[in-house]
C-alpha cells in the first residue's frame, strides 16, 4: 500500500491482507539494499493470524520515493514517521541485519508503543569492507555479487531454498540490483553507525536476538555484543545457516518469531 510520510510518497506490503491499525502490528525491517519481497513468507504467516503487518521500503528504495536517508539515526525517525503517519499501536519490529540497527534507533527514541524487538544476524555495529563500499558506488554488480557471495551459505549457494523452483541467491541479486544508489547509501550509513551501545541500553521492552551460526557478515562474536549490551534479550542460534537467514531458514525463523510475538504481542 502507498501513504505519505512528511510529505513524500512511500510504499509497504502488508503481507496479503489489508492493513488494519486496530490490530497489534508486526513491522519488519530488511537489510541494505534490499525492499519488501524480502520478508514474504513471514510478513504473509503474521498477516494470516490477526496481526497487522507492514514491510515498509526505505525512501528511495523500489516503490518508496526519495531522497535517500544518509544515516541510521534518520531511519530511526523516519519509521517512527511511517507509525505516525499510519497510527500505529502495540508493535513487535521484526529486523535483520541492518535493519536491526534502524530497529535501535527507532525502538530506543520511541519506545511508547513497542511492545517488543527481534534482532537478527546483526550486532551493535556494522563495519562494512572499504572494497564493497567502493564498489558500490562505482561498480554496483560488483557490489551486488560481494553482498549474495558472503551473505549466504551453504543453503543459499546451493539453491537449496524452500520455495520449489526458486533461487534466493538470483533472487537477492535481482532485487539489491534494483537498488544500487540505495545499496551504496545504506553501506555508508551502516559504516558510519556508533551509537549501537547507548541505544541498545535504553530498551527495555522484551528482546529477541537470532543469530546465524554460519554468518560471515555479522559474525558470532558481532552478534554477542548486542546480547550483553541489552537488558535480558532470548538468545538463539540457527546453526548451518548464512546471514540471509529468514530466507535461508524461514521455518526456523518463523517458529522462534512466532513463539516469541504471541508471548509478547498477542492478537485476539
Amino acid at each position: 500500500m502507498y501513504f505519505d510520510v512528511s510529505g513524500k510518497r512511500a510504499f509497504a506490503s502488508t503481507g496479503g491482507k489489508a492493513f488494519d491499525n486496530d490490530k497489534p502490528a508486526v513491522i519488519f525491517l530488511q537489510g541494505s539494499g534490499l525492499d519488501h519481497t524480502f520478508w514474504g513468507l513471514h510478513s504473509r504467516f503474521f498477516a494470516f493470524r490477526n496481526y497487522a503487518v507492514l514491510v515498509p521500503d526505505l525512501p528511495g528504495h523500489t516503490n518508496s520515493n526519495g531522497p535517500l536517508l544518509q544515516s541510521i539515526e534518520d531511519i530511526g525517525d523516519w519509521i517512527n514517521g511511517v507509525v505516525e503517519a499510519l497510527d500505529i499501536n502495540s508493535i513487535s519490529v521484526v529486523a535483520h541485519s541492518q535493519g536491526c540497527l534502524n530497529a535501535l534507533e527507532f525502538v530506543s527514541r520511541h519506545p511508547a508503543k513497542v511492545r517488543s524487538v527481534s534482532f537478527i544476524a546483526s550486532g551493535l555495529a556494522t563495519p562494512v569492507n572499504p572494497a564493497i563500499i567502493d564498489a558500490a558506488e562505482n561498480d554496483p554488480d560488483a557490489a551486488v555479487a560481494m553482498m549474495i557471495s558472503w551473505g549466504f551459505g551453504q543453503i543459499g549457494h546451493k539453491h537449496q531454498g524452500r520455495i520449489p523452483g526458486n533461487s534466493m541467491a538470483v533472487t537477492g541479486s535481482k532485487v539489491m540490483g534494483r537498488n544500487p544508489k540505495g545499496l551504496a547509501a545504506d553501506l555508508k550509513a551502516c559504516d558510519a553507525y556508533k551509537n549501537g551501545q547507548q541505544a541498545a541500553a535504553r530498551i527495555s521492552c522484551p528482546q529477541q536476538v537470532i543469530l546465524a551460526g554460519n554468518d560471515r557478515m555479522a559474525p558470532r562474536k558481532a552478534g554477542m555484543e548486542l546480547v550483553n549490551h541489552l537488558a535480558s534479550p532470548e538468545l538463539h542460534v540457527v546453526d548451518g545457516s548464512g546471514h540471509m537467514l529468514p530466507i535461508e531458514c524461514p521455518d526456523e525463523c518463523r517458529l522462534l518469531l512466532r513463539n516469541f510475538i504471541f508471548a509478547n504481542n498477542p492478537s485476539s
